[in-house]
């Protein structure tokens, strides 16, 4: 269906949301557009936000500060990182970087020495095209996501594992204009990280898909979180095997895994995970908190295979 574009918050009654979009382009220069009075906590909260309505790769890119706390809180505990090595850590499905930047930061107070932070998402860029008045909004990997005219605009991003492109027949119509959209020419490439992030010197930004082996990054991690990214509605057992995999490899001997997942309660988000130690080439368990990791027995039972050779 149609929607209105707004460059501002979106109503908080759930009827009057739904007919509104919050426009990409917003988070383009957004201390300008908002005002010299905006603070540098105040600009990446509102960036947060705008992402807050973005759905990519068949999922939304929530985030906010403050939401992954208990994973800071387990890492610092667990961590034992080796004296005179940079301590590397990991964020997988980081989304706009924020929380990254804030594990960064209980992790340098925790040990001080150097902190380094790979902020990784298979999603960090969003690219704006056009042909005449009409704007399309693409990810990197061409996934179409909102088109627009002016103010009215259209979500043409897919729910995961969804059969169609849209359940919208407006965005199902407007997909099947395929010479049109091919046509479109690229206009800018949107940056989806949190600016209070990407000018961080402690963290690097990269295009990481979990299924996909890194070679550069095997043996060097000393800490990997995983958080609202590994689970069961994402992603298959092979599937999420695979990534388990793949974790296995960036990490040192001693380095640890966490994964978690929110989950919203009536009182506020609820972190529910799980952190592993990897020794013996495989998974040890440490503890959970909250309900724990739902993908807990993927993980032990992929150690299990892998401590019988399988």
């Amino acid at each position: 269906m149609f929607q209105l574009v707004k460059s501002g918050p979106l109503p908080t009654l759930p009827v009057l949301k739904s007919m509104c979009l919050t426009d990409p382009d917003a988070l383009l220069n957004l201390p300008k557009r908002e005002g010299p009075s905006l603070s540098a906590e105040e600009a990446s909260d509102r960036f947060s936000l705008i992402l807050h309505d973005l759905r990519m790769g068949g999922t939304w890119k929530r985030t906010n500060r403050g939401r992954l706390k208990r994973t800071e809180e387990l890492l610092c505990t667990y961590l034992r990182p080796e004296p005179r090595s940079r301590l590397n850590f990991l964020d997988m499905g980081a989304s706009d970087g924020i929380t990254t930047l804030e594990a960064v930061r209980a992790l340098t107070r925790a040990f001080g020495g150097e902190v380094h932070a790979f902020l990784a998402d298979r999603d960090i860029w969003l690219l704006r095209c056009r042909r005449g008045p009409i704007v399309e909004y693409r990810g990197a990997d061409g996934e179409p996501i909102m088109a627009r005219l002016g103010p009215i605009g259209i979500r043409l991003a897919r729910q995961r594992r969804e059969a169609d492109p849209s359940g919208d027949p407006l965005a199902r119509l407007y997909l099947q204009l395929k010479r049109f959209r091919a046509s479109m020419q690229l206009d800018t490439r949107i940056s989806l990280v949190n600016p209070s992030a990407r000018n961080d010197p402690r963290i690097t930004v990269m295009e990481l898909d979990c299924l996909v082996c890194e070679e550069p990054l095997k043996g060097i991690i000393s800490a990997v979180r995983a958080s609202n990214l590994l689970n069961l509605g994402y992603f298959g057992v092979a599937q999420l095997r695979r990534a388990v995999s793949h974790i296995h490899a960036y990490l040192r001997d001693g380095g640890c895994l966490v994964v978690s997942r929110n989950d919203d309660q009536p009182a506020g988000e609820v972190e529910n995970g799980s952190i592993w130690l990897k020794e013996s080439g495989c998974f040890r368990w440490l503890q959970d908190f909250g309900a724990g990791s739902e993908i807990r027995s993927v993980i032990d039972e992929w150690s299990r295979d892998r401590a019988l050779g399988y």
